[in-house]
């Protein structure tokens, strides 16, 4: 190639990259403190937001998190004063205000929680109706999909407003049972019950639902935003274990 031509090809490159850097834009996200998926203490936000600003990295663009309570990030999404939210399990009803992408951001793996000295030998993923004939109690959280199925299964549910009551009515043998998503049950025992929490196992999972983030139907935003999601996202991997909750 002449001289003549190097600088040619210099200057197209150049224009190109400034055409690409034009195009580059920065995204915003309403989210809440769920660690250790998303919270403004964790590195890069939490595991999913640093999913989130890899993805749409690769894009070319650059992303931006603000955190609100969870039902705040899930309102203004829902009216448009924000893009986008994650992470949310699909529920069909949302559907009519929320664009759900093809690709979840991730797997909630729900498990039981329980003393190591209460079962020694390990607690399976077992069924509601095992839990049931075994006569073992769950502590939970009111409203959370497995109350009604506990409930109409006949196992005694014990409703508590928060996760640390649970957490403790578990370790000090109040219930059987605490059914929680692996690793936020994993951090959140080490935060309430500190040394205490060497002393609690989980099954393998019962449950796996996807997680998704959910784009605004009504903000401008939102349909290109699921789109770059759905191209530059990776799928998470599925295992191919049977749950015992379907």
């Amino acid at each position: 190639m002449t001289a003549f031509g190097l600088r040619a090809f210099a200057v197209v490159l150049a224009l190109a990259l400034q055409g690409v850097a034009a195009k580059s834009e920065t995204f915003t996200f309403a989210i809440g403190d769920w660690p250790p998926f998303t919270s403004p203490g964790a590195p890069g936000f939490g595991q999913h937001a640093q999913k989130v600003r890899e993805t749409f990295q690769a894009a070319g663009h650059d992303v931006r998190f603000e955190f609100f309570p969870w039902l705040r990030s899930f309102e203004m999404t829902r009216h448009g004063s924000m893009p986008a939210t994650f992470s949310w399990i699909f529920e069909e009803e949302r559907a009519e205000d929320f664009l759900y992408p093809e690709t979840p951001i991730d797997l909630a793996r729900y498990v039981y929680f329980y003393r190591r000295d209460r079962f020694p030998d390990g607690l399976e993923a077992m069924s509601f109706e095992d839990i049931k004939a075994r006569g073992l109690t769950v502590v939970g959280i009111p409203g959370y999909w497995y109350q009604a199925p506990l409930e109409k299964t006949g196992v005694v549910f014990q409703a508590v407003p928060e996760e640390a009551r649970a957490w403790n009515m578990l370790a000090h043998g109040r219930a059987d049972v605490y059914i929680e998503i692996d690793r936020v049950g994993q951090r959140h025992s080490r935060s309430i019950l500190e040394d205490a929490a060497a002393s609690i196992a989980m099954s393998e999972p019962i449950r796996v639902f996807p997680l998704y983030v959910l784009f605004s139907r009504t903000h401008p935003d939102g349909l290109r935003m699921k789109n770059i999601w759905d191209a530059f996202a990776n799928r998470p991997r599925i295992s191919s274990a049977r749950p015992a909750i379907r």
